[in-house]
């Protein structure tokens, strides 16, 4: 094991942890945290939680997100493995679209929430959130016998995030940008290699990621990235914990873990109960739907005058008069609001009960319910 010195502190390096093609660049950008995600080195905060935040929500960022490891299917019954290992149903689904897909276990439970690339018929590629799932579809594609090809891809990802993220691309790949939609992906050849263009991204602030194949052309690609958005005042960044919580980006294994339905974090209309073949965690849900789903995800708005000591200050408990029914996760502070917020898995009924529940020393708090 080796120790890097980044940023004034110390990070502990193995090779179960990885760098990716672009560690070197985001040292340079003056990254100030790391945290590993999917085994991988992924940038926190470059300058500070909030300045970065404000940059993002003005201008337009690049990220280093090739974090978001990349699942390959392709071969004759690829699509009927991709139909069965999903609770969405995917068996309509068209070349060069995405669709964000909850995978759930078979008791229902969520495993991963990642995108899904159509590349053709009979080749997909599944971007994944933090929760390693290689040897779940590996498995079920042997023992199911359905024989495709699944392997770990060495494609990589970097994101262009920000208002003028539009404006830095038509700069890069041209105008026909512009006609991109959400959730739709082309192909452009740079440097004599093929990249995915696609207009998806871990914030709200619009903006585009880009799937590679080869290392070197992804630093040129960086490189000219950050050269053609000089005068957009670009900077290096990463997903910002303030901007997702502000705008209800759920993050797996923050929010929702394997012991929660995907009703019961605002996903049941990515999870198909109504088709007519199985899936994995089908049966379960179906249970469940009879029993009805009881749980529901919210936003929590509140004020703090002393802050508690970590861990507890991300994992806030929730009072039922007197009772622990529950966690606030991501807990952060917000310009837009002017208030700490943060995400709650709880009963159903909650915004007309919320009398009768507290937090933290019985702080009271506003919530909403994320849809």
């Amino acid at each position: 094991m080796g120790v890097q010195k980044m940023s004034n502190e110390f990070f502990s390096t193995s090779n179960r942890i990885k760098e990716t093609p672009f560690t070197a660049r985001n040292n340079e950008a003056g990254v100030k945290k790391y945290s590993v995600y999917n085994n991988t080195l992924i940038p926190t905060v470059f300058k500070s939680l909030k300045n970065d935040y404000l940059h993002l929500t003005k201008h337009v960022q690049l990220w280093d997100v090739c974090c978001q490891k990349i699942i390959e299917i392709k071969g004759k019954k690829s699509h009927d493995l991709l139909k069965y290992i999903f609770c969405r149903d995917l068996s309509n689904i068209i070349p060069d679209r995405a669709y964000y897909s909850p995978i759930v276990n078979f008791e229902g439970g969520i495993l991963n929430d990642p995108v899904v690339f159509c590349l053709s018929e009979n080749h997909f590629l599944i971007s994944l959130s933090d929760s390693d799932l290689f040897n779940w579809v590996s498995a079920i594609n042997h023992t199911m016998n359905f024989n495709a090809d699944v392997f770990e891809s060495d494609r990589i990802t970097i994101a262009i995030q920000g208002p003028k993220s539009e404006l830095l691309l038509c700069k890069v790949f041209g105008k026909e940008i512009q006609k991109l939609k959400y959730f739709r992906f082309e192909n452009y050849v740079f440097n004599n290699d093929n990249v995915l263009v696609s207009k998806t991204g871990f914030s709200k602030q619009t903006g585009y990621e880009i799937i590679l194949s080869k290392n070197k052309t992804g630093v040129i690609l960086w490189d000219l990235i950050m050269k053609e958005g000089v005068d957009l005042n670009i900077r290096v960044g990463c997903p910002n914990m303030i901007e997702r919580v502000e705008n209800h980006l759920l993050s797996y294994g923050n929010e929702m873990t394997n012991k929660n339905f995907p009703q019961d974090c605002g996903l049941g209309k990515f999870c198909s109960l109504d088709v007519d073949f199985d899936f994995v965690g089908k049966s379960a849900l179906l249970k469940q739907r009879d029993k009805g789903f009881n749980k529901s995800i919210y936003q929590v708005k509140f004020d703090l005058d002393i802050l508690p000591r970590p861990p507890f200050f991300n994992n806030l408990p929730v009072f039922n008069e007197g009772k622990e029914d529950g966690r606030v996760t991501s807990v952060v502070w917000s310009p837009k609001y002017n208030k700490y917020l943060g995400f709650l898995i709880a009963n159903k009924g909650l915004v007309q009960n919320q009398q009768n529940y507290s937090i933290h020393n019985g702080v009271s708090f506003d919530i909403i319910e994320i849809n």
